[in-house]
């Protein structure tokens, strides 16, 4: 798959989520599903291509912890 026909499946973008460890209401992950779908393609659209698979933070966490 090319990164002009990105299109995460709601598997991958559960995965996404849940790695981020971000805790979605299963409502609002339907609700919202092509929401979230069209960002990352868009994201992943715009991703710079030859170096490799890298997106900017997907699933970038930070804390002054």
């Amino acid at each position: 798959m090319s990164a002009q026909d990105f299109g995460p499946t709601r598997e991958q973008l559960a995965a996404v989520f849940e790695y981020a460890g971000l805790d979605i209401e299963p409502e609002r992950f339907e609700d919202k599903f092509e929401v979230y779908r069209s960002t990352l393609e868009l994201i992943r659209k715009a991703s710079v291509t030859g170096i490799g698979e890298t997106v900017p933070a997907a699933a970038f966490k930070a804390s002054w912890t």
